[in-house]
């Protein structure tokens, strides 16, 4: 009796354990994309234009504690309905997370707090984190369904090469 009631028992473990195993295995491996590449998750389409280090950002209510990566940003929300933007988060090498800044004032070309998009439109802003200088992974996300949300990455590295020279400034 005893015997038939431990088989259960671990019977049952291994098909709980062998259930969890296959749905987190049924769920996509998020990609990771350069910048400038249009990466599609859902219903959004992201795509990082400009990546600089900077040592201050207008409207930043406090000094930053490191450097301030900027990054300008165009998202487009390619759906029928309206769409809601998730503030954006960096991973850095070791996993952890980092969102970005949000006291920011009086920056018009911050993409803001409030981020709703109606359907065919696309805004263009900028982003801000206060991170050590180094590479790491901007995390985009469509969560318009919350539980199928769609991740995807864009590689920002540590180096960042310098913004294109406007046409006829020194040295072009």
């Amino acid at each position: 009796m005893k015997l038939s009631r431990t088989v259960f028992i671990l019977s049952a473990a291994g098909a709980i354990l062998a259930s969890q195993s296959s749905c987190s295995s049924r769920k996509p491996q998020a990609m990771t994309f350069a910048i400038g590449q249009k990466v599609q998750v859902g219903k959004l389409f992201y795509q990082v234009i400009e990546a600089q280090w900077l040592a201050e950002v207008q409207g930043a209510k406090h000094p930053p504690k490191n450097r301030i990566l900027h990054l300008r940003l165009n998202v487009m929300n390619a759906g029928a309905l309206e769409a809601s933007v998730p503030f954006l988060r960096l991973i850095d090498g070791a996993g952890n997370e980092i969102m970005e800044m949000s006291d920011l004032e009086g920056n018009p070309r911050w993409l803001g707090m409030l981020r709703r998009m109606q359907p065919a439109l696309t805004e263009d802003g900028f982003v801000y984190f206060d991170v050590p200088v180094g590479a790491y992974k901007l995390e985009v996300v469509d969560n318009t369904l919350a539980d199928d949300e769609k991740i995807a990455y864009i590689a920002i590295p540590a180096s960042l090469a310098p913004p294109p020279l406007a046409p006829g400034s020194p040295g072009n």
